[in-house]
């Protein structure tokens, strides 16, 4: 992250439509850069940029009841996960690891804030195999887990 994030600041994001909104406490466990298949096809682009929270530190507002959910089993680490989006616009806000439901972990995307590509800017990438040619990457970052042998 660019600047340390004090336990008591909260950032909000929004969808496309402003249907959904959505609060995160504190600073993210941490925020990855992925070039993984399901993530370049969820981003429209060779990498999805997402910030990992404590589901305690996640506040979801819904008040036109748009949320609706996908789950994508077949990943390329090989762990399903849960992926939560507005019914309106269509638009990713958040995404539940399988492995950390009912408790764990909730991922968001960090566009969808105010600065959010600013504020949390990426402390690892994962799997870079999958990295376009083309693509730099991420300077000065560590280089985290790659999953399984599937592209």
């Amino acid at each position: 992250m660019s600047t340390p994030i004090s336990p008591t600041t909260t950032h909000t994001g929004t969808c496309l439509c402003r249907a959904i909104h959505f609060t995160v406490t504190g600073a993210p466990t941490a925020v990855y850069c992925c070039y993984c298949r399901d993530c370049s096809l969820g981003a429209g682009g060779p990498c999805q940029i997402t910030a990992r929270y404590p589901r305690s530190h996640f506040t979801l507002h819904d008040t036109d009841s748009q949320l609706r959910t996908y789950a994508i089993t077949d990943t390329t680490s090989g762990a399903p996960k849960h992926k939560y989006f507005c019914g309106r616009c269509g638009c990713t806000v958040y995404t539940v690891p399988r492995a950390t439901e009912g408790g764990g972990v909730v991922v968001v995307r960090p566009a969808l804030i105010p600065d959010g590509l600013e504020i949390f800017s990426p402390q690892i990438e994962c799997f870079t195999r999958c990295r376009p040619g083309w693509f730099a990457g991420c300077e000065g970052v560590e280089e985290g887990f790659e999953g399984s042998s599937r592209a």
